[in-house]
């Protein structure tokens, strides 16, 4: 099962809410260095502008993971656990590249931490992926692409390896009857120019080329393996782009997990709450009630309510996206 086939950029949408005030929100000291929607940092990385170091509204990072509680709740209720995976910011991975004199505020570096210990409060299986990265931040082969939002399928694996300990850990899985993804050794590809590249004007693009990465993609299935869909899992994650196949989240977790996982994703910009609620309606829910949702998300949203402009039309409110999410569960 798998979502909508999204574009590798960041929508227009969620760019055009910067606008000229966005822009003026942003420090004189970083300004100068910003192009377009980009931050242009050391060494050829560049940072999106919305994955701010400086600033956070810590009553709505309160509001937000509020709501995040009470979703984990009502599907614990319906005997649904979830697992939280919250991409870290780009920014505080790799701050040793942000432009000079770029400074991370203690509230933006407290907030990951703040965001795992909430969510483990109220019930929800939280790796702390933020320890991970960091300890590997200094590695020749990056977490991150260079010129472009995500994470590399290196940063997506750790991510689904750290995720398969805390889901073992937690132990809210019985024994699968089929194994998870077999992966082949790791290979060296090529992607083009990254996301941000082209939010840079066109004068600047060519200063940044293609990136290689490494990936180890799922062998083949054959035979009778071939034919048994991926709705049959106990497992599912959804999320962003982060989550499409192209980086291996899912093929890793399975992978890790060593049972069959199932996938829905879609564009950031339609928020994580739409994304959710989209799952739950969709028919591969219908078919197969999992046992374990693994919702992948972004710190750099934090805060980011059912409300939020930044999901423009699927904007909701909170007390209307809790009702919708309990009908769809039947809590």
């Amino acid at each position: 099962m798998s979502g909508s086939n999204g574009s590798n950029a960041w929508p227009v949408s969620r760019r055009a809410l910067l606008g000229a005030a966005g822009l003026a929100a942003i420090p004189g000291r970083l300004r100068a260095q910003t192009a377009g929607a980009a931050v242009i940092g050391k060494e050829g990385w560049l940072f999106p502008i919305w994955d701010k170091t400086d600033q956070i509204n810590t009553r709505e990072l309160t509001q937000t993971l509020n709501v995040m509680g009470q979703t984990a709740g009502i599907l614990r209720s319906a005997g649904i656990a979830t697992a939280y995976v919250l991409a870290p910011s780009k920014a505080r991975t790799y701050r040793q590249y942000l432009p000079n004199n770029t400074r991370i505020s203690a509230d933006i570096d407290r907030r990951y931490a703040t965001a795992v210990a909430e969510m483990r409060k109220a019930g929800a299986i939280v790796p702390d992926l933020d320890a991970a990265f960091r300890a590997r931040a200094n590695d020749a082969e990056g977490l991150f692409f260079k010129t472009d939002t995500h994470w590399t399928p290196l940063g997506a694996e750790l991510a689904a390896a750290e995720t398969a300990k805390a889901v073992a850990q937690a132990n809210v899985l019985p024994a699968s009857s089929r194994p998870g993804l077999q992966l082949q050794p790791a290979m060296v590809k090529t992607q083009g120019r990254g996301d941000l590249v082209r939010n840079l004007p066109e004068a600047q693009r060519q200063a940044y080329g293609p990136e290689r990465y490494q990936i180890r993609e799922p062998v083949a299935a054959t035979g009778a393996a071939a034919l048994v869909a991926d709705d049959s899992a106990d497992v599912a994650v959804i999320g962003n782009s982060y989550s499409q196949p192209l980086y291996g989240f899912h093929a890793s977790l399975s992978n890790q997990m060593n049972r069959p996982v199932s996938l829905f994703w879609k564009p950031n910009n339609f928020g994580p709450y739409n994304i959710l609620l989209s799952y739950l309606a969709s028919e591969g829910f219908k078919r197969q009630r999992p046992k374990l949702i693994t919702w992948v998300q972004l710190e750099f949203d934090l805060p980011g309510l059912p409300t939020s402009s930044g999901w423009g039309q699927n904007a909701i409110s909170v007390d209307q996206y809790l009702a919708d999410l309990r009908r769809a569960v039947g809590a």
